[in-house]
């Protein structure tokens, strides 16, 4: 049958993780039941509980996916060089990829507002991940431009991790204002004017 060979081609985690996060975006988290996940990814409830215990781990576990392919799509396309032309390129590359999921933006609102608003622990969860989301900007950050103060560095990841969200709620509002290029060539700029760390030159004795 049909349901069956999909049931087995498809990992059950796999399946479920993706239509969870189909329906969140589509519905809200709020509004999406375990019931209608399970009759979506072609399951039984107690499938569904088995692999997730409860709709806080199914959520945390769609936190956990969300902002790993965020985290792939950024730093997959950043140069391994100090060049303002191949910065620009690169960051309009991923400004452009982290957009291009047609769910990725509405899930990333929907997950901030259940985790502000109504769910402490995911709250938790969150701030831990977006602590670790910062810490690896910052150390590509380091990289890239060769700054090892750690306070400008942690400066640096908070404010290009703001730049990302607030461009994710703009891109949703009105999508064609949102200029890539533009937007991606004024960042590299903005990066590649920020002068490396200098070792302060030892002071003559007289």
């Amino acid at each position: 049958m049909k349901e069956r060979k999909v049931n087995e081609t498809i990992p059950c985690r796999t399946r479920i993780i993706t239509v969870a996060r189909r329906l969140m975006a589509e519905k809200g988290i709020k509004q999406t039941t375990l019931a209608d996940i399970a009759r979506e990814a072609q399951i039984s409830r107690g499938t569904l509980f088995y692999h997730y215990p409860s709709k806080n781990e199914l959520i945390y576990a769609i936190l956990e996916k969300h902002l790993s392919d965020l985290t792939d799509a950024i730093f997959a396309n950043l140069p391994r060089r100090r060049d303002a032309v191949d910065l620009s390129v690169r960051l309009q590359s991923a400004l452009t990829k982290l957009h291009q999921d047609e769910y990725g933006g509405r899930m990333n609102l929907y997950l901030l507002l259940e985790a502000i608003v109504e769910n402490g622990e995911l709250k938790e969860r969150f701030a831990v991940k977006y602590q670790t989301w910062r810490e690896l900007i910052a150390g590509q950050v380091a990289r890239v431009l060769g700054i090892s103060d750690q306070r400008q560095l942690s400066t640096l990841g908070s404010l290009l991790l703001a730049v990302i969200d607030g461009l994710t709620i703009q891109f949703l509002l009105a999508p064609r204002n949102v200029n890539f290029p533009d937007l991606a060539e004024q960042l590299a700029k903005m990066l590649t004017s920020i002068e490396k760390d200098v070792p302060d030159e030892p002071v003559a004795t007289p």
